[in-house]
């Protein structure tokens, strides 16, 4: 009697091992999956890497899922130093002009403006950040020494040559002072 009770036992020890190990398969081949960087990056960036993404919510509505596509030596702390691009999936509708006004108050409280370039930036962003609705998206690439490059829907849209200006924009998510220190961990992989 004592052996059947042994292998009724087994059965159930059998299959959640089975199962343990193919979850483990699975998650596996889920976490070799890398994304494909978006088409767009293959013009200016050799070999761009996922670092990682999140969600931008105010007062908890969806804004923005956004990614941050790098170079695999990529540092953190001189990300001006290297090529990047930042991809952007709105869920709302915003207008060009209110990315623009909000992105240089964002730069300006990180770090004080170019005496004399507050307007001349202004410019550049307005003519650089198109008009959004849901499920557009918007890559901006920094590329050091030249400045940034805009694409829409994986478009070409504005080219603007001013590295200081790209590198004070890309503050915004990059800085270790950025209103969204959540948000920047998460683009940087550091998690939360």
């Amino acid at each position: 009697m004592a052996q059947p009770k042994a292998t009724l036992f087994a059965w159930p020890q059998a299959l959640v091992v089975l199962c343990m190990v193919w979850l483990c398969a699975c998650s596996g081949v889920q976490a070799s999956t890398a994304p494909a960087p978006p088409p767009e990056l293959a013009r200016e960036m050799e070999k761009p890497v996922l670092a990682g993404s999140g969600r931008l919510r105010w007062l908890g509505i969806a804004v923005y899922e956004a990614s941050l596509w790098t170079a695999p030596q990529f540092v953190p702390e001189r990300f001006g130093a290297h090529a990047f691009a930042l991809e952007i999936r709105y869920a709302r509708s915003i207008s060009g002009n209110l990315l623009a006004d909000t992105s240089l108050k964002q730069m300006q409280a990180l770090e004080a403006l170019p005496a004399g370039r507050h307007s001349e930036w202004l410019q550049a962003l307005t003519g650089a950040l198109p008009d959004v609705k849901p499920g557009d998206r918007l890559t901006g690439m920094h590329l050091p020494g030249k400045g940034l490059r805009m694409y829409l829907n994986g478009q070409l849209h504005k080219v603007i040559d001013d590295p200081l200006l790209s590198q004070s924009f890309f503050a915004i998510w990059l800085s270790p002072a950025t209103q969204e220190p959540r948000l920047r961990a998460q683009l940087l992989g550091l998690g939360t």
